[in-house]
């Protein structure tokens, strides 16, 4: 089992890559992003890390069983809710808005709105997003689950 610096670097390390990465993929190679890749890069790395360390936070306090907490709020919750696939005003009545509330919804509208309107309304999907990051940290540093020997 990795000590909790590993795993706090683990995430950081995967966000900037995978932002970097993902962004890289959409924009040069598909060709559906278009701007500033560094802006769009920094709005994906603030999604990865804000998942990642909600999980990390989730699974540090609730140990394995909070792997399938966390994997019911983002994926089963959070992906459909989301809005990508057309937009969250699309969804019934409040769902739309509950989707926004969950990193993928509001990592989907920050990505949207600094590719295409110039980064335009991304306050509310960046305070979404730090507050994931905020919870997901202190939930990192109360847990014990990383402390324990084998």
């Amino acid at each position: 089992m990795k000590g909790k610096k590993e795993k706090f670097w683990a995430v950081i390390s995967f966000a900037i890559i995978g932002g970097l990465g993902l962004v890289g993929v959409i924009q040069y190679s598909i060709g559906t992003f278009d701007g500033s890749y560094f802006l769009t890069s920094l709005g994906a790395m603030l999604g990865i890390a804000a998942t990642g360390f909600f999980v990390l936070g989730i699974i540090e306090i609730l140990g394995t069983p909070g792997l399938g907490i966390a994997a019911v709020i983002i994926i089963l919750l959070g992906n459909p809710l989301s809005g990508l696939s057309s937009a969250p005003e699309m969804l019934p009545a409040g769902w739309g808005s509950l989707g926004q509330l969950l990193p993928p919804g509001a990592t989907g509208t920050l990505l949207r709105n600094i590719a295409f309107f110039d980064g335009n309304a991304i306050m509310q999907p960046v305070i979404v997003l730090l507050s994931y990051v905020a919870v997901g940290l202190l939930l990192f540093k109360i847990g014990k689950k990383s402390e324990v020997s084998l």
